[in-house]
């Protein structure tokens, strides 16, 4: 019995998948209970940043936790940081002389970097539990044993993340929606916690409708696609009249809004470190005070952050040179439309315009509720509650994304039988 079960296992291709990514989302979620004891308060370094509850939402992207100062605080935070960054170097053609393995250590580098710059910063006003007899050498050794536990967990949830995308479903994606279905739950319990009075009953009746709304047209725009005929030279059957090359009608998708978040956290934490040293220093006073998002500056900076992604991401996920010339390499054509530049220059034009579709729904669902909130001088419980909508659109969208996953590999089953 054991023997024909270790059989299926190996001839299973969904199954095994999903024990998989459950045991990394409960290593995960174990992780998360697992307190860092150098530090003697979890939440004081956070109180000098911004608000505890506005992080925790900004972080939910990452798969990151501030309630208590935990191994997996930092979450995927680094890693994303440090992925948006090296895009940025790519584009500009830095580092192109380098081999795989120089590039790759790079990357590793520049996380580093970003993740010891965030524990730091996490640490920075927190008391300690060791090394207290030393005087300032101990503070010292207890802040680098800090960091260096926090560092390691990060790099540890991305390494979970890189087995979850070989063995499991969702890839990284799992770690960040395992977090924010928690965040999100804890979230609307924080908001009726006070008691249900007939404020709150009518709030939250008008944010479950519009989270109706918002699944709806998550899903709908999830599947919406711009169809371009083309001809198949090498395809002659019934079929080859329907081929054409779809374009998402939202080409970035949720990216924007993960990444957006994922930096909005990096400058709260380089403020508080050049405070450290400039205290004084008026410009870091003010940016310190009126950058986080429950602030106005801070949501202008979050919508055009929202903006650049959403275009830098539509022309990433869709590149117009890439497919014209595979097209070409393929014999595939557009009717009307020369292969080559010209081609390039057509599909390029139709991407540009879903792509600046796609940051006006973008901003639409993600800055436009923070901004009426803001200039109507809300509080910041509101201003969380508006995080969920963008939230939401993230939650549904990761979904859809693993169960078109499950769905491939269940095609492949069946085909796999057919031979």
């Amino acid at each position: 019995m054991f023997v024909e079960l270790t059989k299926r296992w190996r001839r299973g291709l969904i199954v095994p998948k999903i024990v998989w990514t459950l045991l990394i989302a409960l290593i995960y979620l174990l992780g998360r209970k697992l307190p860092v004891t150098t530090l003697v308060s979890s939440q004081e370094s956070l109180k000098q940043i911004a608000n505890l509850d506005l992080l925790n939402n900004l972080a939910a992207v990452t798969g990151a936790s501030f309630g208590t100062i935990n191994l997996f605080s930092l979450g995927l935070s680094p890693w994303m940081t440090s992925m948006i960054l090296w895009r940025f170097f790519t584009v500009f053609g830095i580092f192109k002389d380098l081999t795989n393995l120089q590039l790759h250590w790079y990357r590793t580098l520049l996380s580093l970097l970003i993740a010891g710059i965030q524990a730091y910063g996490l640490t920075l006003n927190t008391p300690f539990s060791l090394f207290q007899d030393q005087g300032a050498q101990g503070i010292v050794w207890a802040r680098l044993v800090t960091i260096l536990i926090l560092v390691s967990g990060s790099f540890v949830l991305t390494w979970l993340g890189g087995v979850n995308s070989q063995k499991g479903l969702g890839g990284m994606t799992i770690i960040i929606l395992t977090n924010m279905i928690l965040s999100f739950v804890q979230n609307i319990g924080r908001y009726i916690e006070n008691g249900l009075t007939q404020t709150i009953w009518q709030n939250l009746l008008l944010f479950l409708l519009g989270f109706c709304v918002l699944v709806f047209v998550t899903v709908l725009l999830y599947h919406a696609e711009y169809r371009i005929p083309i001809k198949r030279i090498g395809i002659q059957n019934a079929y080859h009249k329907d081929s054409y090359l779809p374009i998402r009608v939202t080409p970035a998708g949720a990216m924007p809004f993960m990444y957006g978040m994922t930096l909005m956290l990096l400058p709260p934490y380089l403020i508080q470190i050049l405070l450290s040293f400039f205290p004084d220093q008026p410009t870091l006073l003010f940016l310190a005070t009126h950058i986080g998002i429950s602030q106005l500056p801070g949501v202008i900076l979050y919508l055009i952050l929202l903006y650049i992604l959403a275009i830098g991401f539509s022309y990433y996920n869709y590149d117009a040179y890439n497919i014209a010339k595979n097209m070409r390499q393929n014999g595939d054509y557009i009717a009307s439309v020369r292969p080559g530049e010209e081609t390039r220059r057509y599909i390029q034009g139709k991407i540009t315009v879903l792509a600046q579709f796609g940051a006006f729904f973008v901003l639409l669902m993600g800055g436009l509720p923070l901004l009426v909130i803001v200039l109507q001088n809300g509080n910041a419980e509101n201003v969380s509650l508006a995080l969920l909508i963008s939230n939401a659109f993230i939650i549904a969208s990761l979904l859809l994304g693993m169960k078109e996953q499950v769905q491939l590999l269940q095609n492949w089953k069946n085909y796999q039988n057919l031979i």
